[in-house]
């Protein structure tokens, strides 16, 4: 292995599969345990993301149990494979972007909410998730919109105002943290003004750079070194920032964060499948010039092969030197980062199975 590489990994007798799979947070298919078996056993994640077709089937009163004994099923298996917890994440925001449906809560839009508001609704859906087993929300959103609306993100943003928004995102992580949950502020540098979707298309934000500052970042700036343990930036060119690359794959945009506004904890892309990134770098390319621009954990979220090219396409750029040790390692302790602080928060067993019970009105047979 070359100098510069994560040569250190290796010497010290660590597991390099282990550790490009920490790199990872991996979604898939269904909702049958087999497919979370073998990417735990294969790719060995840092964590796993639920959308809406991961919700099991069958009888709808049994559907929140039998979720709960899958991620509690998935938990053990890492403790004894992995020995270590996995991150258990969902997007969980209200309005349209809804992932759970009754029992769980409909929380309104965040658009049509005062900070007081936001805080309840954002304790009362984490303590949902928490009875479940999700421990990490990727919200809240704290895109600023435009003032005269016509921007694709509509009510998913609180407000035009940053400091509304500033507002009502501290309330909503401290929310998740009084719950037992960690957090995720996104889409850095700021997509309240995007009109294309970069689920499809990638969009170009003409902003200057002043304006940003004043108005894109400020929700950050009196997050960042505190409440604001991750991070989630976006698929969309910043010219006044960095002229060719997006967000997702800018060193500049990346310092920024890190450097500009103080940012410690964990940097993670949003789903690299998205077409903003696909048509940018096919999937395990993306997920290489991500971590090398200085993000900590890749998401990539539904496609096996995907997956797959995740995987060996940052082995091989760490065996190679591509990703450098120091970066390697950077990453790795940002996102133990993020473990360190659900340590210290998680509720007891005890706690959450009351809180389960509570959300389906009846005993919960199965401990997690």
């Amino acid at each position: 292995m070359r100098t510069g590489s994560a040569a250190r990994y290796v010497e010290d007798s660590r597991d390099l599969a282990e550790a490009v799979g920490r790199l990872l947070i991996v979604g898939f298919e269904g909702a049958d345990f087999a497919e979370i078996e073998a990417l735990l056993t294969r790719v060995r994640p840092a964590g796993l993301i639920f959308f809406k077709r991961n919700y099991p089937g069958g009888e709808a009163r049994e559907a929140p149990g039998r979720l709960r004994a899958i991620i509690g099923r998935a938990q053990g298996l890492a403790d004894s494979l992995l020995g270590r917890r996995l991150l258990i994440a969902i997007d969980h925001e209200g309005g349209r972007v809804r992932r759970l449906p009754a029992p769980y809560s409909a929380l309104p839009a965040p658009g049509t909410l005062s900070a007081a508001r936001a805080g309840a609704l954002a304790e009362a859906g984490a303590r949902e998730l928490a009875a479940t087993g999700f421990n990490f929300n990727l919200a809240p959103v704290l895109d600023v919109a435009p003032p005269r609306g016509g921007a694709y993100l509509g009510d998913r943003a609180f407000s035009d105002d940053p400091d509304q928004v500033a507002d009502c995102g501290r309330a909503s992580l401290a929310a998740f943290h009084r719950v037992g949950i960690l957090g995720a502020g996104k889409h850095f540098p700021g997509l309240g003004s995007a009109v294309l979707d970069p689920h499809q298309e990638l969009p170009t934000i003409e902003a200057d750079r002043a304006r940003l500052e004043e108005v894109d970042w400020r929700p950050y700036r009196g997050l960042a070194g505190g409440e604001l343990g991750a991070v989630m930036s976006t698929h969309a060119l910043y010219p006044a920032l960095d002229p060719e690359r997006p967000a997702t794959f800018s060193e500049e945009i990346v310092r920024l964060l890190k450097e500009g506004l103080s940012f410690s904890g964990a940097l993670l892309t949003d789903d690299l499948e998205m077409g903003a990134a696909v048509k940018y770098y096919p999937p395990g390319q993306a997920a290489v010039a991500a971590l090398r621009a200085g993000h900590d954990l890749a998401l990539i979220c539904r496609r096996a092969d995907y997956v797959e090219a995740g995987r060996q396409a940052l082995g091989l750029a760490v065996g190679r030197g591509l990703i450098s040790e120091k970066r390697l390692t950077g990453a790795l302790d940002r996102s133990a980062g993020l473990l360190r602080r659900l340590e210290a928060i998680w509720p007891a067993e005890g706690l959450r199975a009351r809180w389960f019970e509570e959300l389906v009105g009846r005993p919960e047979d199965k401990p997690a």
